[in-house]
């Protein structure tokens, strides 16, 4: 059988947790047996490297990223426009979907379902497919809520954006994936068919510097932080470490790897502290797969301050499987609820019990699973949270042409500022001028 996804990022050489879901779930069906392809809408050309072949990719041109630096969107948001307003664009994306034949076509998040939606009506008479929403989570609630954080970029004319497209995609998708039972309970008020098939974890690779990294840290108690710059990650640790890291002891480290150092880095918040923050953190950005593994064996903890956000988060996954003392939000084990009373878990959501937690933590022996433990972290990786997936998307109704697809897609302006209002309620935004 033949799948294909259409996403806003390449998926094969994987950093983020949207990149590693998507990626996971094209070698899962591999496995199976399955063909695969992945169309890419993107304004970054040096994406078109970490593609394979085989594989459509489309770069949004200089005159449109030139529109978008102006409006000030964000890629994926831009994307869709781009995709909306690019006839030439979204021929070409019909003209792939043709010669594959695909059996199911995913869409990686919601950004590009304009360009599928066209393709219902448009397609060849013969074409059998069906439409599954990979959701990663509910795409409008999680810009609504960006938009209350300061410096994220995202306002709420995005959020209305992403509620016309997500609601459209999910009421007319034939499946849509969800990671959590809460991310399912909202798409089963738009489409009955919905299916929630966890994140989780490849295991590690090779640990790559292992001496390097164990002689940089010798005489220290370290506490790992690892994520993406996605703007609640940040948020969360600035949020929780506050005012600053004089809680710790010199002698213990908050080793931050990622796309979030950099944020961490330049905001006011972190240079608040001082050289007592420098002193406390090492700040070491993105890290290939190698030595981050090193640096997951070397950690004492590992740290989850997730505040908000949406789906789900893998790396409460990978610090789980790697059997590592964690201190996290209870937020941050949404979709992992069960987890929440091992052994080698603490909790809190507040900045005075985070910092007590992590300090015990730090100061306490090392975490030592046992083999009832082994055996239910083992459920966390790839191959067991999605195993599910072959088998249910192979049993979908095939779809013909959609004559009704033709329905043209409410746009921002179209909706008014009801949308704006109703989800600000929803997410306890609002304010009353």
């Amino acid at each position: 059988m033949r799948y294909v996804s259409l996403g806003t990022f390449p998926i094969w050489r994987p950093v983020h947790g949207g990149q590693l879901r998507a990626n996971a779930v094209h070698r899962v069906l591999r496995d199976c047996g399955w063909e695969t392809r992945h169309i890419v809408v993107t304004p970054n050309g040096g994406a078109k490297r970490e593609m394979e072949p085989g594989d459509l990719f489309i770069e949004m041109p200089r005159r449109f990223r030139k529109k978008m630096g102006r409006r000030k969107w964000r890629s994926d948001v831009a994307s869709a426009e781009f995709v909306a307003g690019s006839r030439f664009h979204r021929r070409e994306i019909s003209r792939f979907l043709d010669d594959f034949r695909p059996d199911v076509i995913a869409l990686e998040q919601c950004w590009l379902w304009p360009a599928l939606h066209e393709y219902l009506e448009t397609c060849a008479s013969d074409a059998r497919f069906s439409v599954v929403y990979c959701s990663h989570n509910v795409e409008q609630e999680l810009l609504a809520q960006e938009a209350t954080i300061p410096g994220a970029q995202t306002d709420l004319s995005s959020a209305q954006r992403a509620a016309d497209i997500e609601s459209d995609l999910a009421s007319k998708a034939d499946l849509i994936v969800a990671v959590s039972e809460q991310d399912a309970a909202y798409f089963r008020k738009l489409n009955s068919s919905v299916v929630v098939a966890a994140n989780g974890i490849w295991p590690r690779a090779t640990p790559i510097g292992l001496e390097h990294w164990a002689s940089r840290f010798a005489g220290l108690r370290t506490a790992l932080f690892v994520a993406s710059g996605h703007p609640p990650n940040a948020n969360g640790f600035l949020e929780l470490t506050a005012p600053d890291l004089g809680f710790l002891s010199p002698a213990e480290r908050i080793v931050v790897v990622g796309g979030v150092a950099g944020q961490i880095e330049g905001d006011q918040r972190f240079l608040r502290g001082g050289d007592v923050n420098n002193a406390r953190t090492e700040l070491l950005g993105v890290q290939d797969a190698g030595t981050l593994s090193a640096l997951i064996e070397l950690a004492d903890v590992v740290i989850l301050p997730i505040l908000e956000g949406g789906g789900t988060n893998i790396k409460t996954a990978e610090a789980l499987y790697n059997r590592k003392s964690i201190v996290a939000t209870p937020f941050a084990f949404r979709g992992f609820e069960h987890f929440k009373h091992s052994r080698n878990v603490r909790l809190a959501d507040n900045p005075v019990d985070f910092q007590d937690l992590l300090v015990q933590a730090l100061r306490s022996e090392r975490y030592d699973p046992g083999p009832t433990d082994v055996a239910q972290l083992d459920r966390l990786v790839w191959t067991a949270t999605l195993q599910d997936l072959p088998e249910q998307f192979a049993a979908l109704p095939r779809r013909e042409r959609d004559a009704s697809a033709n329905l043209p897609m409410l746009r921002s302006a179209d909706r008014g500022e009801g949308f704006l209002s109703a989800l600000s309620q929803r997410l306890g935004l609002w304010r009353r001028s």
